[in-house]
């Protein structure tokens, strides 16, 4: 059943969303507008239109009433568009001749103190859905395959983790990684919280097992230099940092796991001034004693400083306004275990968050040990001289109300985790957003936290955000996952919203290629004179390239000029029996 050529026979679905939306809005009211609209032969309002009953009524109602359009008003169709294509595709019908409405977040949430007007703006939203409705057609189906093979980026713990599962899955990996070691960021730590083993010992497995596997390729001392097709088949060259050689390749899924580095802080409390400041990354890279000494000249250390958020959480520090979640925990497990050979031990703070499951306990157990925990206010820095090689500090408390004075023998700065230096070049490879913070955005926080926008690219680890090994772990198993799932499909959907060229009207201009975000549009040379060719598969249905257009030579499937006209002629000039909407 295609519906494009039928008269619109229109199903009109308003969702209560609990008290979510039907606590703003007057939904039985927009249901009994609705069913006056032109083209609507039936309409209603339930408590939970993605729920499993919801979706046997929207079925059902298709059946009975041999609709050939339905519209929803719910929620976002971020979270529940996909569902509700399926269910009219169970149905008969073809998913594009779906339309759903925002009325939790574009109405009642944002309106939920006017509900005369919320409710007339849902009415003037839903008569324009219908009116759009109306104009759907039918769009097919479209597959491309997938190779078989994926990309990892980045050999840190994620990177090898995410490796591993997808070799040990009958699937190749090609593994690349900048430096001459595998293991990045953990191999060279001492201490893993909470199982106190050394970062070495923990990835050295890992790193063997990938070594040995005959179905993962690792290239060390490598970038990728250039990057370009779509899911499942993509080019990628890969150029050797050190010999300049290059080497081409084919694979059907990306993902990226360039991890992290932390933070220098050049001109924050003398670091640099002396080896005795150091930071608690390098602290960890020290070799392992009994009694730890200083690296100024040797001596035993008795007393030490730790000062937290060096670099983290501070607003005027552009890129560092994150909290990078792993220092106070780590801070708190160092002094810890360093009090039982130092002294006198003392962690600055201006807050302590010990983030992750049981990390409170690393707290706990340096209170015990009698570790010295001093609060500095938000703008009151502690204030770090370095004279004649001895370290003198001071500092207001704020707990105790009062200005002290210490002098250290090492002070340890805890710093913020922020992207690798090169997280510009690697952005603008592989087409992915960054946050405020610096890394990689996902497609959304909480629906799609591993895949990005570029599909067939995945995020993985401290790629993302600053996350511990734990959790890099659990994402580098996950974006696995998804790359497996892609390649033992063996063919993948992809959007059918996409842009089409009408090469009689092409020009020629270029505009649309410089326009496009996603590099989806070349020029077809085959025809004479050149027109522009959209790769369907890499668009992205952003319609930047038909709003550039001057000859209006490009058509949007799925949001044509006919289709965004009607929705606006909806708006401005209702119907007569769906008069007293238009507040908008």
């Amino acid at each position: 059943m295609s519906g494009s050529e039928e008269e619109p026979r229109i199903g009109v679905f308003i969702c209560h969303c609990g008290h979510n939306i039907a606590g703003t809005v007057d939904v039985e009211s927009v249901s009994e507008m609705a069913m006056k609209l032109p083209g609507v032969v039936y309409a209603t309002d339930e408590m939970f239109m993605c729920s499993d009953a919801g979706q046997v009524l929207i079925r059902e109602k298709i059946g009975e009433h041999k609709l050939n359009r339905v519209v929803v008003a719910s929620c976002s169709p971020r979270m529940h568009e996909p569902t509700f294509r399926r269910v009219v595709e169970e149905a008969g019908l073809n998913r594009y001749l779906f339309d759903q409405v925002n009325l939790r977040e574009h109405v009642s949430w944002c309106h939920m103190r006017e509900p005369e007007l919320a409710t007339e703006k849902a009415k003037d939203l839903v008569r324009m859905s219908v009116a759009r409705a109306a104009k759907l057609e039918y769009l097919a189906i479209k597959k491309v395959s997938v190779l078989p093979t994926t990309m990892v980026v980045g050999a840190g713990i994620a990177g090898l983790r995410a490796s591993l599962d997808i070799a040990d899955r009958g699937f190749d990996v090609l593994l690349i990684e900048k430096t001459d070691k595998l293991g990045g960021n953990v191999a060279k730590w001492t201490h893993l919280f909470p199982s106190d083993e050394s970062g070495a010992d923990v990835i050295k497995p890992l790193i063997r097992d990938v070594k040995k596997h005959d179905r993962i390729t690792i290239l060390t001392n490598s970038k990728v230099s250039e990057f370009d097709g779509y899911i499942g088949n993509f080019g990628v060259t890969v150029k050797n940092v050190k010999t300049e050689k290059e080497q081409k390749f084919e694979v059907g899924a990306v993902i990226v796991t360039t991890g992290f580095e932390p933070f220098k802080p050049e001109g924050y409390y003398a670091y640099g001034e002396t080896p005795d400041i150091l930071t608690l990354a390098e602290l960890q890279e020290l070799p392992s004693k009994e009694q730890l000494v200083k690296p100024s000249d040797g001596k035993p250390v008795k007393k030490i400083v730790f000062i937290g958020c060096v670099g983290s959480r501070e607003p005027g520090v552009k890129g560092h306004e994150h909290c990078s979640r792993h220092c106070c925990s780590a801070t708190a497990k160092a002094a810890s275990d360093l009090r039982d050979s130092v002294d006198e031990v003392l962690v600055l703070y201006k807050d302590i968050r010990t983030y992750g499951k049981g990390h409170e306990e690393f707290h706990r157990m340096a209170r015990q040990k009698h570790v010295i925990y001093s609060k500095f206010p938000e703008e009151g820095h502690p204030e770090v001289i370095v004279k004649n090689g001895k370290i003198k500090m001071k500092w207001y408390d704020v707990l105790a109300a009062e200005d002290l004075e210490f002098e250290p023998d090492l002070v340890v700065l805890a710093t913020a985790m922020i992207p690798p230096d090169d997280v510009e070049q690697t952005s603008h490879m592989f087409s992915l957003t960054r946050s405020g913070d610096g890394f990689f955005n996902p497609e959304h926080i909480k629906l799609a936290p591993l895949t990005t926008h570029t599909a067939g690219v995945m995020i993985a680890g401290a790629a993302q955000a600053a996350k511990n090994a734990s959790e890099a772990v659990i994402d580098a198993s996950g974006a696995a996952a998804k790359a497996v799932g892609l390649m033992a499909q063996g063919e993948v959907e992809i959007e059918s919203t996409v842009s089409h060229v009408l090469p009689d009207l092409c020009s020629a201009c270029h505009t649309c290629l410089t326009a496009c975000p996603y590099g989806a549009i070349t020029m077809d040379e085959t025809k004479d004179p050149p027109v522009a060719f959209v790769t369907e598969a890499k668009c992205h249905g952003c319609g930047t390239c038909a709003a550039a257009c001057p000859s209006s030579a490009i058509v949007m499937y799925h949001s044509t000029d006919d289709q965004i006209l009607s929705m606006v002629e909806a708006f401005l000039c209702p119907a007569p029996e769906a008069e007293g909407g238009g507040s908008a």
